[in-house]
């Protein structure tokens, strides 16, 4: 949120993010995440740990999403339950892959949770021309149907802004095998 804040008047705040054509290059101008000790983009784990993560789980979050930033942030995120855990998985399976011949090829274990489909639930969403003017209103998809809750208005929503929403919540779509 204090990044939001303090850049809220920069003039390209309110633009959409670079196309991803334009991340390849980005990649290839920064240094790479990688594992064996070699030397990760010191501006993204300073983006991290200014989050309040620690050094170790920063460069771990880089390892796992090959240096991208943003899924790195949500990775420290979608780990927060027992994060120690994740930064061990994640810098043990660096450090097998960089083994000796015949180790371990540093392949990720088999997803045991389930599936990996979500259903999508709702929405949250901005009316206003910036962050600085208007409200948020959430889209919630009820019995098949999109419903608007903007403050004390509970609508029919014929068309949500589904790719205009700031947050998105799903849930996950029980296995027919559970």
């Amino acid at each position: 949120m204090e990044w939001v804040f303090a850049h809220m008047e920069d003039p390209d705040f309110n633009e959409p993010l670079p196309a991803a054509a334009a991340a390849p290059a980005a990649a290839a101008a920064a240094p790479a995440a990688t594992a064996g000790g070699q030397a990760q983009d010191p501006e993204k784990i300073s983006m991290l740990t200014a989050m309040g993560f620690e050094t170790d789980a920063a460069e771990a979050a880089l390892l796992a999403t090959s240096g991208n930033v943003e899924r790195a942030g949500d990775w420290l995120f979608s780990h927060m339950d027992d994060l120690a855990a994740a930064v061990a998985a994640v810098k043990g399976g660096a450090a097998a892959a960089d083994g000796p011949p015949g180790s371990s090829t540093g392949a990720r274990p088999a997803v045991t949770d389930g599936s990996g489909d979500f259903q999508l639930l709702g929405i949250i969403s901005h009316m206003g021309s910036n962050t600085a003017c208007g409200h948020y209103v959430a889209h919630v998809k009820k019995g098949g149907r999109w419903v608007i809750f903007n403050d004390e208005k509970v609508a029919a929503s014929e068309h949500p802004p589904l790719s205009l929403g700031y947050m998105y919540v799903y849930r996950r779509v029980k296995d027919s095998k559970q």
